[in-house]
């Protein structure tokens, strides 16, 4: 088990800011309530994987540790694109993605000619992309989220997430269709979900995208569950 401030060090190894900036990360949202908090020492409490994917995204998605628990605010409760009334959550399926890891992964295999048996893992590395508009104006537009994950026979598949009460709309691209989709092929480039997050944006031209790579949420889930090695995590060859 691992406590908070246990929680925040994993947290900034894992994706790359200081540790102090992650203890302030922590420290916002925690006055927010927004995370697991029963007092210090020994009466801490154990950070879940809903705490760490939180951590992820409050520390992700925000410039400044002050606006910790307003950014996590606006990508938590997104839900899946293309359905209704979803009762998934950015911030629940983020932590069902940790408490998946480490996991063992079959290594990928590949036929004549070069192809693979499914899909590239090489886009799952991509694990968490969070999108947001930047400039004025910006408050009232809405945030997406894109999350990529690996099963354990290494299938590669994405979700897309955004507001619960506003449609997606397709863009341009030939694989618009294939996002709202969780399996991907050898087609998949990776860029269908960036043309169609892109298109919901009627004039605006300036965003951001903050990326998440799967190696840190392996390492957060392993502090997580207190797991030294990661096995075959990766999917590489045996």
């Amino acid at each position: 088990m691992v406590s908070s401030r246990k929680l925040a060090d994993v947290v900034a190894d894992a994706i790359g800011i200081s540790r102090e900036s992650a203890q302030l990360h922590l420290k916002m949202i925690r006055l927010e309530g927004l995370i697991s908090f029963k007092g210090y020492g020994r009466g801490a409490a154990d950070m879940s994987e809903l705490d760490g994917a939180r951590l992820v995204l409050a520390a992700a998605a925000s410039t400044f540790a002050k606006d910790s628990a307003e950014a996590l605010r606006r990508f938590a409760n997104l839900a899946p694109v293309g359905t209704k009334k979803s009762r998934i959550t950015l911030e629940g399926f983020l932590a069902d993605r940790i408490k998946e890891l480490p996991m063992d992964v079959e290594p990928e295999r590949r036929f004549e000619g070069g192809f693979r048996s499914f899909g590239s893992r090489r886009l799952a590395r991509t694990a968490l992309q969070l999108y947001e508009p930047l400039g004025e104006g910006t408050e009232k537009l809405p945030r997406y989220a894109v999350v990529r994950w690996l099963e354990g026979r290494g299938h590669s598949k994405r979700k897309i997430f955004g507001p619960v009460d506003m449609a997606f709309h397709k863009g341009r691209s030939k694989s618009a269709e294939a996002i709202r989709s969780e399996d991907s092929d050898d087609t998949d480039t990776g860029a269908a979900e960036l043309h169609d997050v892109l298109a919901q944006y009627a004039t605006h031209q300036l965003f951001q995208i903050r990326v998440i790579r799967r190696e840190a949420l392996i390492e957060i889930a392993a502090a997580i569950k207190g797991v030294e090695s990661y096995g075959n995590a990766y999917g590489n060859a045996r």
